[in-house]
């Protein structure tokens, strides 16, 4: 009954989408001179989104079942593709770089989508902010 609104709950899976490819670019980076890395990065969040929100999502009857936050914790990767060196690593640091800087944009929407939802919140119920 006291469920989150819609949109703050697509804002916690943008943000928790935006950490989880914040640490596939920092490994990508940290793998950056391991010989046949091949440089990965997670599926769009629109496409994630659309995926967990079907009515095919895995529901949890017990406490002991599959939750939601362990569905939510597997994001699905692809390969970046992309030329690679002698060695076989194909990590591109300015790239990882800029698909960084993207995964840091959409956080801060998410962050921001969120809290603004809370202000919308706090003001209908006579709180301010």
């Amino acid at each position: 009954m006291l469920d989150a609104p819609y949109l703050m709950k697509m804002a916690q899976s943008l943000a928790r989408h935006a950490g989880a490819r914040q640490a596939q670019i920092a490994k990508n980076i940290a793998n950056a001179d391991v010989p046949g890395y091949r440089a990965r990065d997670l599926v769009e969040f629109s496409e994630t989104y659309r995926q967990a929100t079907s009515n095919t999502e895995i529901k949890a009857t017990r406490a002991g079942h599959v939750t939601e936050a362990v569905s939510r914790a597997r994001y699905q990767t692809l390969d970046l593709g992309g030329e690679a060196a002698p060695n076989g690593n194909n990590v591109s640091v300015e790239q990882q770089m800029m698909l960084g800087t993207d995964a840091k944009s959409s956080h801060d929407l998410a962050l921001t989508v969120y809290k603004s939802s809370l202000d919308i919140l706090r003001t209908s119920l006579g709180k301010g902010r």
